[in-house]
């Protein structure tokens, strides 16, 4: 291969490079992503069909979901870890216990704690 064959193929690797880190979304963008998702799963007409999900870090530690969505809703968690930045900064508080489950206004949400 000629030295301005190699040349070309280092510049075209670079800029693959280049092109795949700009991909990599915020935590932040990936948070307000997420929530969508959320939002598009925790329609509920009682508690009975309210659980929690577990995103991950930097996510969220849970959120209230429709059972039926869970599995979909974590699955799509992990691909928006796996999409982000990696500055992880949400991942530096604990997760504590939930509070109970509450089907409100059609919505599972996290009740207060007693």
């Amino acid at each position: 291969m000629s030295k301005r064959a190699k040349t070309m193929v280092l510049l075209l690797i670079g800029l693959v490079g280049l092109v795949g880190a700009s991909c990599a979304k915020s935590e932040d963008e990936a948070q307000e992503e997420f929530d969508a998702i959320v939002a598009e799963s925790n329609a509920c007409n009682d508690v009975s069909e309210c659980v929690y999900a577990e995103p991950g870090c930097p996510l969220q530690c849970f959120v209230a979901v429709n059972s039926a969505k869970k599995v979909d809703v974590e699955k799509e968690a992990r691909a928006f870890i796996e999409e982000t930045d990696g500055s992880e900064r949400g991942c530096l508080d604990g997760c504590t216990d939930p509070g109970p489950l509450e089907c409100t206004e059609g919505r599972c949400r996290e009740g207060a704690s007693p």
